[in-house]
Order: C-alpha cells, then structure tokens, then sequence
C-alpha cells in the first residue's frame, strides 16, 4: 500500500498567525470592556459626590432658614445659582462653592424664587466637566415659614 504524502510545509505558520489574531480580537474586547467599565464607575463616583454635595447645601439652606427671620431668609430669592451658604451658615452671593473630586471640580449653587404665597422653590444646582462634557445633577425643595418667625 502506498501512502501519499502532501506537502505540509507552513501549515504551523497558518495556525500560529490564526491563534494570534484570535487573541488580539479577544484581548481588544477586555480592553474595551476594562475602559468602559473604569469610565462608568468615574462618571458613578462624580455624580454620587455632586449629589451628596448639593444635598448638603440644601441642608445648610434648611438650618440657615430656621435660624434667621423669614424676611432675612426671603433674601435668598435674589440667587440666580451664584450663591452658596458656608458651613458656619454664612451666606454667600458672590461665588458658588467648589468641591474637588479626585480632580473633577464639582460647583454647587443655589437658585430661589418666591411666590405670592410666600413659598421659597429652592433649588440647588451641583455641575462638573467629566470627558469634555458638562454633567449637573439637581435638588429642589420648598421651604414655608413654618415658625412663624
């Protein structure tokens, strides 16, 4: 019986660069999908400490109204998201306060209007630049003269 032979030169060759080009589209994916997944939980972590950040201010807002008269409080309806209020309950018109986040600049300011009814619609405003894009999350609350002051 005779056996026939081809010739299988190269045949390894072709394997080779097939298992490599395998692995580059399978290492591109990961690669990817670690990218994304590290840009996802950035964009996560901003947005929580913005949010925490205006939740704060709005808390500020909350003691600075309870510890002043209603017509000095009244005074916030002059903001326009410029003002902010210190730890210390100062208010301030002039500059919004500037958190830093793991080097993202978050700004939180502070807008109120008020109506006939003497309502104050507050609104607290916390904004970043991430990736060449501006993101801002919001918080608003109404705040009443509920102790008459």
């Amino acid at each position: 019986m005779r056996r026939l032979y081809f010739n299988q030169k190269g045949i390894g060759l072709v394997e080779v660069i097939a298992a490599l080009g395998i692995s580059v589209v399978v290492i591109t994916s990961l690669l990817s999908l670690t990218l994304f997944s590290l840009r996802t939980s950035l964009q996560s972590t901003v947005m929580m400490e913005a949010t925490k950040a205006a939740n704060q201010q709005m808390e500020l807002l909350r003691a600075y109204r309870d510890t002043v008269d209603w017509n000095t409080f009244l005074g916030v309806t002059n903001c326009t998201g410029n003002c902010h209020l210190s730890s210390n309950l100062i208010f301030n018109t002039s500059a919004p306060a500037i958190v830093y986040s793991g080097g993202t600049t978050i700004t939180v300011g502070i807008t109120a209007t008020s109506d006939a009814s003497d309502v104050v619609h507050a609104k607290v405003t916390a904004s970043w630049n991430i990736g060449g894009q501006n993101k801002s999350t919001y918080v608003y609350t109404d705040f009443t003269n509920w102790q008459g002051k």
